[in-house]
């Protein structure tokens, strides 16, 4: 069988991750299983913030965040620098919730920051309706899918201009009457495809 091609092999069944995948290291001859490799090329990471933020009129604001959901590798650096740990490519979503406490609809213009750089063709605006009444705000979400191309220790920000002070990043509390969890002012996750 060890000199067998490799086309003239069967064709796998269901694969396990506990299958031994032949490889060189360092010049030697190792194995490792599916699951070990897999492993290697797989950081995510999801993370939150339940609080209230507020944004600048004439500069961009990186959202924060204050609570790590789960992370395998993908780390949070001073609560907004969200850093890979391998090269390759990444899937990031993020949703932001807006209130806007103003008589008119008011935009906010959302986009991304790659070590520190604003990247291009990323910026969106989404406007923010009005509110109803001086107890009945205006709300609108923002959410997004990018695929990104990343270097290790490469750290993404979310940036956020809104129009007026009026428009704010809010997070509400759990709900006993209808019952339903917290609502976070931004959620994201980033996760390596490739």
């Amino acid at each position: 069988m060890a000199d067998q091609k490799i086309s003239a092999m069967p064709s796998a069944a269901t694969l396990t991750g506990a299958e031994l995948v032949p490889m060189v290291q360092s010049g030697a001859n190792v194995q490792a299983t599916l699951d070990v490799i897999r492993a290697y090329d797989n950081a995510y990471g999801g993370f939150s913030d339940s609080n209230d933020q507020t944004g600048n009129v004439s500069s961009g604001t990186v959202m924060t965040f204050g609570t790590i959901d789960v992370s395998d590798g993908v780390t949070l650096v001073s609560a907004s620098q969200i850093t890979v740990p391998n090269t390759g490519k990444y899937s990031l979503q993020f949703s932001a919730q807006f209130k806007n406490t103003d008589n008119a609809q008011e935009d906010v213009t959302v986009w991304l920051r790659i070590n520190g750089v604003d990247l291009a063709n990323s910026a969106t605006q989404y406007t923010i309706p009005a509110r109803k009444s001086a107890g009945i705000f205006g709300y609108g979400v923002a959410s997004l899918t990018f695929l990104l191309d990343l270097a290790a220790n490469d750290y993404v920000q979310i940036v956020w201009v809104p129009t007026s002070t009026t428009v704010t990043l809010e997070a509400l509390p759990a709900s006993a009457s209808p019952v339903y969890p917290a609502i976070p002012s931004i959620i994201t996750t980033i996760f390596q495809v490739a």
